[in-house]
């Protein structure tokens, strides 16, 4: 029994099709190469986590811009501003997601361009530096009268003056990028918490416990240990697989989270818990209960959300780093 699922979250999340792919694709003229990943241990590299949709489009644009994320406060200038947007402007940009068929310039951006795009977004997650403007939108091509920058919302064109590029301008394309992955992300996670299932439950998460849940499972050895302390019979195997489709198709759960402890001898042996120290489901003697079993299958669950949202936050510039104990 695989007891660390990390293929079950955001399976069905309600995107469109054609807006992942429309951001997959997005502003591919400005496309830079990253200046380096973080790097991680073995154990991290060797986990195979699959990421929100909205988290991989959010990668994506962090990867067009060109820029890894540097040393900042958790509660940023940046992350202040995508998280006051209003909601009618999340719902314009989310359909400016959608219209069009292509994502390009009308031109592509000098090296000179490029190099100021690079180090301005790292100001702009940095030290929010914003435009004082914003980008325009117009109807169509002929819209465009050859000054500042400008979308064509109907084919997701970016218009740019033959003319260099105003720190102020470059903002505003920056500006916009980050918005347009935002709006995507805050939409489909306001669908997630209004279906009221395990899911929005994890959206619900603070933080603090996202953060202890990773501690906990990225400081246990899993070189030595893992899974549970000892073999399920049979009735409890059934058991955990019903409750598992229970768990995820009616929501049903623990009112109690799991225990976690950081070494062997602090089991009781009564309940169960999870042991950094070897990576191991603590079980009692007895047969386990639903209200056990529950609190298991919580924590499973949990594990690669809790990565997948702190990938997401570094990506979009809201964490500096993974956290670390």
């Amino acid at each position: 029994m695989n007891n660390k699922k990390e293929d079950i979250l955001y399976r069905d999340l309600e995107i469109p099709e054609v807006v992942l792919h429309k951001a997959n694709e997005a502003f591919s003229q400005i496309h830079m190469e990253a200046e380096g990943e973080r790097k991680i241990s073995a154990k991290k590299r060797g986990r195979k986590l699959r990421l929100p949709k909205a988290a991989v489009a959010a990668i994506i644009c962090c990867l067009i811009c060109g820029t890894t994320v540097t040393a900042m406060e958790i509660i940023s200038l940046y992350r202040q501003r995508m998280e006051g947007m209003e909601k009618q402007e999340i719902e314009n940009f989310y359909q400016l997601a959608n219209a069009g068929e292509t994502n390009n310039l009308n031109r592509p951006l000098t090296a000179e361009e490029g190099e100021r795009y690079q180090s301005l977004t790292v100001e702009y997650e940095k030290n929010g530096r914003f435009p004082e403007g914003s980008l325009a939108i117009i109807e169509d091509a002929d819209s465009y009268n050859g000054q500042g920058v400008a979308l064509d919302a109907s084919t997701r064109t970016i218009y740019l003056p033959e003319e260099a590029l105003s720190d102020e301008e470059l903002l505003e394309i920056i500006d916009f990028n980050h918005k347009l992955v935002y709006s995507i992300y805050e939409t489909n996670q306001e669908r997630i918490v209004a279906r009221g299932d395990w899911e929005s439950r994890m959206a619900a998460m603070t933080d603090e416990e996202v953060d202890r849940i990773y501690l906990a499972y990225c400081s246990s050895n899993l070189d030595v240990g893992g899974g549970y302390s000892r073999e399920l019979c049979q009735t409890e195997s059934d058991r955990y697989e019903e409750l598992k489709k229970r768990y995820e198709s009616e929501g049903i759960c623990s009112e109690q989270d799991l225990i976690i402890i950081k070494t062997w001898d602090e089991y009781t042996g009564a309940g169960v818990a999870f042991c950094e120290e070897n990576s191991k489901f603590c079980l009692p003697e007895e047969e386990l209960s639903d209200a056990e079993f529950l609190q298991i299958i919580d924590f499973e669950h949990k594990i690669p959300y809790c990565f997948d949202r702190i990938l997401y936050e570094i990506q979009m510039g809201f964490r500096e780093g993974y956290p670390e104990n």
